[in-house]
């Protein structure tokens, strides 16, 4: 049973990444420092249960800098950070904990990422990974300890160009979502050893009820998020694969537009569900939720 719920924990994980509600402040309930009169992003707090029991704490944080009206081609800067680790029993049980950052470009609707940095502990081993990007495509990747020289090898150079690292592909599902109000129909991704594509499909809207876990409710908008594995991947491995997640999404007050709620994720180590707890604007302003819930 242990190993059952451990097993899901990571694949629950990883998956968030992808999800959409997993862009996340490093520092909990604390956003993204801004320096612009009028900043703007949002930073949202989620509980994640499996099992019937809360087993992540996950925090998002997007920010963005104004585009340069004197560029002949202006874009917005972002700053995507991701916090993630075990919380609650599962907490005292299963030590995880993984950290993201992105930074990059947001230019006529599409990312264009300019550095990307993971770390991953589990059980006491980490793992770094770093992506520099020259012109949006990736050009050196690092990882401690190393991938090995097979791994690296999975991945067609052909098959980079376009493909973007996890945490800008959260970045750009969400952004277009809340700044067009429309699920994006695909994303190519590239984590540095692997390449995948997530593709989401729009669901009919719901009305969500609350719970004692899930606080939000209200009329939401559906999309559906399941992926296709392209290479790098381990064949008798099932990580991404059978995967879905449906991502409802609502206006709570952040001047950006409707962001994800409400996360219900479908797994072959079984099921899970994201709630939202806790929404901040970008100057830190509270508009869902409560301040502090433990």
């Amino acid at each position: 049973m242990l190993r059952r719920i451990s097993a899901g924990i990571v694949v629950i994980g990883a998956v968030l990444v992808l999800a959409g509600p997993v862009v996340l402040a490093a520092d909990e309930g604390q956003p993204i420092a801004h320096t612009e009169a009028h900043p703007k992003g949002f930073t949202l707090t989620y509980d994640v249960y499996t099992g019937g029991l809360r087993a992540i704490r996950l925090d998002l944080s997007v920010a963005f800098s104004p585009a340069d009206q004197a560029d002949p081609a202006p874009a917005a800067s972002y700053e995507t950070r991701i916090n993630m680790e075990t919380s609650g029993l599962i907490g005292a049980l299963f030590n995880w904990r993984f950290d993201a950052n992105s930074v990059g470009a947001w230019q006529g609707g599409s990312i264009v990422p300019e550095r990307y940095h993971t770390a991953n502990v589990w059980r006491g081993n980490a793992r770094e990974v770093s992506i520099d990007y020259v012109d949006g495509v990736a050009r050196k990747v690092s990882a401690v300890p190393p991938y090995s020289a097979e791994d690296m090898k999975k991945v067609d150079p052909a098959m980079i160009p376009g493909a973007i690292d996890p945490t800008s592909a959260v970045t750009s599902l969400v952004l277009t979502s809340a700044l067009e109000g429309r699920c994006q129909p695909q994303t190519a991704i590239y984590d540095g050893r692997r390449r995948y594509d997530a593709k989401l499909e729009t669901l009919e809207a719901e009305i969500l009820k609350p719970s004692s876990e899930a606080p939000f409710a209200g009329k939401a908008e559906g999309c559906k998020l399941s992926f296709k594995r392209i290479a790098g991947f381990k064949p008798d491995k099932k990580r991404l694969q059978d995967f879905e997640v449906d991502i409802w999404q609502a206006d709570i007050g952040v001047d950006d537009g409707r962001v994800p709620v409400r996360l219900e994720l479908s797994t072959p180590w079984g099921n899970g569900f994201a709630h939202l707890i806790r929404a901040r604007a970008a100057d830190g302003a509270l508009v869902f939720g409560k301040a502090d819930r433990d």
